[in-house]
């Protein structure tokens, strides 16, 4: 009897555990985010209901599901833990930067805070409070209006800003841009630099957005929220999205982080919460708007996912919106792809993406110039960058720039210095025109005389880069940061001339034009 009496006890009292347990599962799952969009009229970042108007149809989301704000601006959202909560900027509205042109558009929940060990993170955020509000401010957004993008700035240390701030910031300083974009490693493993890079970056006087990279993570984290804690703390979310202009950006972090016993490693992904995301908004869209999709590591072929069957939803889901684009950096090197139906992509057409170069280029290696900045030669032969994208509509398309260079400054040629009169053999010709898009028509002729011949696009070395490198690994040991191996570049186009000139130094014409634009370079030839 006694027996049977502990056992009823033993089995009421995990009921009881159960019960309390599923109620505070439910409890979680019935937690609500609620508060108001508004304009903000005097600009003090309070809501009040006296002065300031309330906002409605303006999305927020908390990283997964996205509502409209109803004609009172109110909107109330699902809270899980460690959630972000956002606006999503609609056109015509401007939403509040900090001193280093951050944009400040979200509130953090994470009452226990969320931190690697080896930087800070986010502190605990305490209590929800009872209304999260957003303010907004007017501001007109024409159809035609120009972004800023940087691929990876990532410097290790305060020297690196300092190449940065001397090579490209000073053309930047002021730019004549709507907003600009850095499509993710904005530092080198060194979290503590993102305050010197930022301030730095402050300089274009125009709201910077940030993309997440792998090398943003703090290394010692368990998870991912972890390994974000400092990019949490420093600029908010790491995916969201905005509408600037006609256009709806959307920041996107594809970087899968994964911790296996004592091996911490990256895969490319996007996880359940942010395809969920990304469906909410896809679906909200017109067809033909434009919609920029702006990551770290680019959609390639070779690009290991965690998980295939979510790389095929993610292209079945942006195939739905044949008016999208993707903007990535990581590969440090500049080109134009287009990922058709070979890659898996189920659309009516390719989608176009760009892997953007960038501001440190090859990691501030190679020798340094007069002024003691590394040229930074990428492994394509593309020197060090920055992009404008340049929108009109839900049209677009992308000029490439290096500082310190003229704007005309688009290609390098390769050919031999000098070649002799009697010589029977044809003149071998490359050109490597950083940003031509794939289809371009290339010509080239030699002399004023000459005559024009096609030039053939080939995947192959740029030879200036391989000849950058040897003559700088024969300089033995040396105290700057070695260039690593040449890769195939997209956009190299070649081709044999048959000589016919006399001795003297003739030029070597080359002409270029695609559906954006048109080139034009020039090199010596010596005909002895």
């Amino acid at each position: 009897m006694r027996f049977k009496s502990i056992f009823f006890v033993a089995v009421f009292s995990f009921l009881i555990i159960v019960i309390q347990y599923e109620s505070g599962l439910l409890a979680q799952a019935d937690l609500k985010v609620k508060g108001i969009v508004y304009h903000d009229r005097n600009s003090d970042g309070i809501y009040d209901h006296q002065k300031d108007k309330p906002l409605k149809d303006v999305a927020v989301s908390n990283g997964r599901e996205v509502v409209k704000t109803d004609k009172a601006g109110r909107y109330e959202l699902p809270l899980r833990k460690n959630s972000v909560i956002f606006v999503v900027k609609p056109r015509n509205w401007m939403v509040p930067v900090d001193e280093n042109q951050v944009p400040r558009f979200y509130y953090l929940y994470s009452p226990g805070g969320t931190s690697g060990n080896n930087f800070k993170g986010l502190p605990p955020t305490g209590s929800l409070p009872e209304s999260v509000d957003f303010p907004l401010y007017p501001v007109k957004e024409p159809d035609k209006f120009d972004v800023l993008v940087l691929g990876d700035t990532q410097p290790r240390d305060d020297r690196e800003i300092y190449y940065m701030s001397y090579d490209v910031m000073p053309e930047l300083a002021g730019i004549n841009a709507s907003f600009g974009v850095t499509l993710g490693d904005i530092v080198f493993d060194d979290l503590n630099l993102y305050g010197h890079l930022t301030g730095s970056l402050s300089t274009t006087g125009i709201p910077m957005r940030y993309v997440a990279g792998n090398h943003d993570n703090d290394y010692s984290g368990n998870n991912l929220t972890e390994a974000r804690g400092a990019w949490f703390r420093t600029f908010g979310p790491a995916y969201y999205s905005f509408t600037h202009g006609p256009v709806h950006f959307i920041i996107l972090d594809n970087i899968r982080w994964i911790v296996e016993e004592t091996r911490r490693y990256y895969r490319t992904g996007l996880g359940e919460d942010q395809m969920e995301f990304l469906r909410n908004e896809i679906k909200r869209l017109g067809r033909d708007q434009l919609l920029v999709l702006c990551s770290h590591i680019p959609y390639e072929k070779s690009t290991e996912w965690e998980s295939a069957e979510e790389k095929k939803a993610f292209y079945e889901l942006i195939a739905s919106h044949p008016n999208t684009i993707s903007l990535a950096a990581h590969t440090h090197r500049h080109y134009h792809q287009f990922i058709g139906s070979e890659e898996g992509f189920p659309g009516s057409g390719p989608h176009h993406m760009v892997s953007v170069g960038t501001v440190c280029g090859a990691w501030w290696a190679g020798a340094p110039d007069e002024y003691g900045i590394p040229h930074a030669l990428m492994s394509d032969g593309t020197p060090n960058c920055y992009t404008i994208l340049h929108i009109e509509g839900n049209k677009w398309k992308m000029s490439w720039k290096a500082p310190r260079r003229p704007a005309d400054f688009q290609m390098h040629i390769y050919a031999p210095d000098a070649i002799s009169s009697d010589t029977v053999e044809m003149v071998q010709v490359t050109a490597n025109i950083f940003n031509a898009l794939p289809s371009a028509e290339v010509m080239m002729k030699i002399g004023d005389e000459g005559e024009w011949i096609k030039m053939e696009r080939n995947l192959q070395n740029d030879p200036s880069r391989m000849v950058v490198t040897a003559r700088e690994k024969q300089l033995g040991e040396v105290p700057w940061r070695t260039l690593g191996n040449p890769a195939p570049a997209e956009h190299i186009w070649s081709a044999g001339y048959k000589l016919n000139l006399a001795p003297g130094v003739h030029i070597i014409y080359v002409k270029a034009a695609d559906q954006w634009w048109s080139y034009e370079g020039k090199r010596l030839l010596h005909i002895k």
